[in-house]
């Protein structure tokens, strides 16, 4: 279940809700008529069982969101760091200004390359060991240009401040809706399922329809939910877009520059 959740694309799971989920209301139709039972007498705690399942969608829901918003800051703040530090290592001597702005726009392209491959889920996804390495080549550029302090002192700060961004960056995208908590809402799901098909109308064409609206309606929450939790797949992904046009700004500096070609 937990490698199915991780795994598989959002589309793929709510296909497989809105089988399984047909098939729990099934199972409850068929256990009111063994059981003779007539349509209604348990409407209360199908009620109540709904009212419980959408709290749950409610509370993942809120979590999802705000995690996705704060993956989006964290593209924003890191994007405004790099751009800081590569106004500020044009002010490098000239022999060191050249590799610092090609290794500075490998950095960006390799934080792109990051936020766009790998599994549908980070969970256990170890750290991003490209641009790692080239943030270490840029502290040994600048240790190596020296300088009076303040210059070294910007540069300092300039990459403190994107390797406090780029952590923190990857220790969010790790950070996903507990596996227990997705089960629950899974097993929620069913279960209103099951209660909905014990408690409907008699008459199973007449009940068909809002089922399946239901259905649908559930299923499409908790998908909304999975597909907020997963910052680089599915249908709302976290936008790059800040990235992407320092990536565009450092191209055309460095073409009209020839100080910073190497």
């Amino acid at each position: 279940m937990y490698d199915m959740v991780d795994e598989l694309p959002v589309l793929v799971i709510a296909l497989l809700l809105v089988v399984v989920g047909a098939m729990a209301m099934l199972a409850g139709r068929t256990a009111r008529r063994q059981l003779g039972a007539s349509a209604g007498e348990t409407l209360y705690a199908t009620t109540a069982t709904i009212s419980l399942f959408t709290l749950l969608v409610g509370f993942t829901f809120s979590v999802a969101l705000n995690r996705y918003d704060t993956r989006r800051d964290l593209v924003v703040e890191e994007t405004a760091g790099c751009f800081a530090l590569w106004q500020r290592l044009q002010l490098q001597p000239a022999p060191y200004r050249a590799e610092m702005a090609a290794t500075m726009r490998a950095y960006v392209d390799a934080r792109l390359a990051w936020a766009n491959r790998g599994r549908e889920t980070d969970r256990d996804r170890p750290g991003d060991t490209a641009s790692d390495a080239l943030m270490e080549r840029m502290w040994n550029l600048s240790r190596a240009a020296g300088g009076d302090g303040a210059r070294l002192r910007l540069m300092a700060d300039s990459l403190s401040r994107v390797d406090d961004a780029a952590w923190r960056r990857e220790a969010m995208a790790r950070e996903h809706i507990p596996l227990p908590v997705i089960d629950a809402l899974l097993l929620f799901l069913l279960l209103s399922a099951v209660s909905l098909g014990y408690s409907g109308t008699g008459d199973g064409q007449l009940a068909r329809l809002p089922h399946l609206l239901f259905l649908g309606l559930a299923t499409g929450a908790v998908m909304l939910v999975l597909d907020l939790d997963r910052p680089r797949s599915g249908l709302v992904t976290v936008n790059q877009a800040p990235m992407r046009e320092l990536s565009g700004f450092m191209a055309r500096d460095m073409a009209t520059d020839q100080t910073l070609r190497p």
